[in-house]
């Protein structure tokens, strides 16, 4: 493993991510729309000698997509792709705005299958590659108030397990994350007052780094997670109303 690739990795857990591979002598490639972000975590992780690049592009549109595309192909062949870039549009649904639920799918669900697509016709995974799909609990216990971020991560779950069936030589992990403690949360919750309870995404990122050693097929980070992720399988009217609670009903309070 010398050559790994992150979208979203000029914050939060794409960050994290960077840190953590780079720190193993990993080269990291980040794609991120944030070109400041992007330049001040590439000089970070390079002053605790890491080894890191960034491709500035805006994976929710099709010019970035090509951008980033073009550059991936211009470079050596990809050991590890984590799709990690996300954004979510939170609200009582009639009131979210359809532009902004059709961008959370463009960027969560489209761009990983189509950037994917891409680098498979070129040729551009090296064999035995390792594809990590970022999905969210939100998979096993739903998500009122953010109902095409839920779609996009299900979709993506599902996605990442049929390529895992067709593409026997390549290694595809999906992560299923509860609460992190990111900057992406703090903007989309409803509710920060138990932020200290989020897993830090250093923590999330080290867990993913040595599923990804293991060649493990599928990660939820956290015994409560995982508890939480099989009362969503077995009990999931209790999920619902405990996630209808915590964010729906929260989100009620705020436009009385």
């Amino acid at each position: 493993m010398t050559h790994c690739v992150i979208t979203g990795a000029a914050d939060g857990i794409g960050r994290a991510l960077a840190g953590r591979f780079a720190r193993t002598g990993v080269s990291v490639v980040g794609v991120d729309v944030d070109a400041d972000r992007a330049a001040q975590t590439r000089v970070d992780l390079e002053r605790k000698g890491g080894t890191v690049s960034f491709v500035v592009a805006d994976l929710g549109t099709e010019e970035g997509i090509d951008r980033a595309v073009e550059a991936l192909c211009g470079g050596p062949a990809i050991d590890v792709l984590v799709y990690n870039a996300g954004i979510s549009a939170v609200g009582r649904f009639p009131e979210v705005r359809i532009d902004r639920q059709r961008a959370v799918i463009d960027l969560n669900l489209t761009a990983p299958m189509v950037l994917t697509a891409e680098l498979l016709k070129a040729d551009q995974l090296a064999p035995g590659a390792t594809l990590v799909f970022v999905s969210s609990l939100s998979h096993f216990v739903s998500y009122p108030g953010a109902a095409a971020y839920a779609a996009s991560k299900t979709g993506l779950a599902s996605y990442a397990r049929s390529l895992s069936a067709a593409l026997a030589d390549l290694h595809v992990l999906t992560v299923f994350p509860g609460p992190t403690r990111t900057a992406h949360a703090r903007r989309y919750s409803p509710d920060n007052s138990r932020e200290h309870r989020r897993m830090p995404p250093e923590a999330l990122a080290d867990r993913i780094y040595r599923a990804v050693v293991a060649r493990k097929r599928v990660l939820i980070p956290g015994v409560g997670n995982r508890v939480f992720a099989t009362l969503g399988l077995w009990f999931p009217r209790v999920t619902e109303w405990a996630m209808r609670r915590a964010i729906l009903d929260q989100l009620n309070k705020s436009a009385g």
